[in-house]
């Protein structure tokens, strides 16, 4: 049995060899498989999260160029230690960032547009600048731009493999037409369309028809806008003339009485002259008869004045008073005019300091309130809060429900924070999902004791869309102005604490 055992050993252990070396072999191959696997998965992410903020993009992008030596390259592993730091760092940098990022519509726009790419640089320029109050007028740069072009041919088979645009990069473009769209003005006129735009843009419709559509709304109201200023300069224009002709018919009365008086001062002068004459005449007469003839004659060219002077004062007292009638008709009309005016101005300012969706003041009507509560505050130093509120996950909310389940949060929300408020609070829609709050005579605690009330109800409300319940839950950051504060340093403070409350779970208040 012994002799038996040792000469089977040798096979036995060749056999145990060949075994453990093709167990290794599996091994390494599913560790290359899911090394791969894990490298797509990297490449992928970092793709989808290119855009999300610029202070991040170039080090996804060294990252995806380092995984092509695999995961044990030493490079790899510094630029992932620099991408951890540089995360960390992230709230703070896009805290100071104000206006959404529109790298990737440039980007496509210079390969689509390639020969009018130095045009759009600089208007990319003008944009990162802060160039651009609206980002309507960015579009509008944009859209004079193509309409410059006579003739745009569309993509050949030739073309696409040169203007390769993957879905990833494709969503992405579409995500940043909508910040951009989210932030423009648009007329009452525009607003369906605007809105039925913005629901493409959680379709899977070809990226150049959106920027198609898009180069269209933009360009009609433009039109829209130009209608709208030759209106205004013709209404000037009529005002104008018809102030003119005023001052003409004012200027012409005060002329005919002016003429009048002098007429009436003339003939007293002709009529004194005369009986000084006759005066003199019937001290100085002799005979009867002549003196009897001279009286006779100087009495009827008397009268003759009188009566003639009556009927020319006759004449321009009638023209007078017809020119004044029709002074007081053109005033009357004037003053219908100028209430009609008046009108339209007042529903223009409602218009422009008001959001369409919510009905909420904007960020412009948010800023004019800001201002004059900062004027009460410095002067009689009563406490002043501020709250900025961002509902949680909204964009899960379009993309899981779509865009008009996106609409009814919104309304829901701003309805809700405007009924658990004081009629002396001020609430308005800042943009997109987010909403402030301006508290007057409140101290950060007490801001604080409101904003969890209104958190609970909106947590506790709810409605159904398509069937579904949607619950709803929303994050605030707090601040109370400081002796030193500005407008702009205390929002900032509010903003991070409202950060801080997404990073800690959301569904929460934070003072700041």
């Amino acid at each position: 049995m012994s002799i038996l055992n040792k000469q089977n050993t040798p096979d036995k252990w060749k056999n145990k060899y060949f075994d453990l070396l093709d167990e290794n072999e599996a091994l390494e191959n599913t560790y290359l498989d899911k090394e791969s696997l894990l490298c797509k998965t990297i490449v992928r992410l970092s793709l989808a999260s290119t855009g999300f903020s610029k202070h991040l993009d170039p080090h996804l992008l060294r990252i995806r160029q380092q995984l092509k030596n695999g995961l044990k390259d030493a490079k790899l592993k510094v630029e992932l230690e620099r991408f951890s730091t540089a995360l960390m760092t992230l709230e703070e940098m896009d805290s100071e960032e104000s206006k959404p990022d529109a790298s990737l519509l440039f980007n496509f726009l210079f390969e689509h547009f390639s020969e009018q790419k130095t045009e759009l640089q600089h208007i990319e320029a003008k944009y990162e600048k802060d160039g651009y109050s609206n980002t309507q007028y960015l579009f509008v740069d944009i859209n004079d731009l193509i309409d410059s072009i006579q003739q745009i041919e569309p993509l050949t088979e030739q073309d696409s493999t040169t203007l390769v645009i993957n879905e990833d990069d494709s969503k992405l473009i579409n995500a940043q037409i909508q910040h951009l769209l989210e932030d423009a003005e648009i007329p009452e006129l525009f607003e369906a369309k605007a809105k039925a735009l913005k629901d493409k843009l959680y379709t899977n419709i070809p990226i150049v028809n959106i920027l198609e559509d898009t180069a269209s709304l933009l360009f009609q109201i433009k039109k829209h806008l130009q209608s709208e200023q030759q209106e205004m300069a013709m209404f000037l224009a009529q005002l104008t003339e018809q102030l003119t002709e005023l001052g003409i018919k004012a200027s012409g009365a005060h002329s005919a009485s002016k003429t009048s008086a002098e007429k009436r001062t003339l003939l007293d002068q002709s009529v004194s002259s005369q009986m000084f004459e006759l005066q003199t005449s019937s001290k100085n007469a002799t005979h009867l008869e002549p003196l009897k003839q001279l009286i006779h004659s100087r009495l009827a060219d008397i009268t003759r004045q009188i009566q003639n002077q009556q009927v020319q004062e006759e004449v321009e007292r009638n023209q007078i008073h017809s020119e004044l009638e029709t002074l007081t008709t053109k005033i009357v009309e004037m003053e219908q005019e100028s209430r009609e005016l008046h009108t339209k101005l007042d529903s223009a300012h409602q218009k422009a300091t008001h959001d369409p969706l919510t009905n909420l003041p904007n960020r412009l009507a948010y800023d004019e309130r800001l201002e004059t509560e900062l004027a009460r505050w410095k002067r009689y130093k009563n406490p002043l809060s501020i709250l900025v509120w961002d509902i949680d996950l909204f964009k899960q909310i379009n993309d899981n429900f779509g865009h008009k389940a996106g609409d009814k949060t919104l309304i829901l929300i701003a309805k809700l924070l405007q009924h658990h408020c004081r009629e002396t609070d001020f609430v308005s829609r800042f943009g997109g999902e987010e909403f402030t709050m301006l508290l007057t005579d409140t101290d950060s605690q007490s801001a604080l004791k409101t904003a969890e009330k209104i958190r609970l109800v909106i947590e506790n409300s709810a409605f159904n869309s398509n069937g579904k319940k949607l619950s709803i839950t929303i994050s605030c950051g707090i601040t109370q102005f400081t002796t030193d504060d500005t407008s702009e340093s205390a929002f900032n403070r509010a903003d991070k604490a409202l950060y801080k409350a997404k990073n800690n779970g959301r569904n929460q208040c934070i003072i700041g």
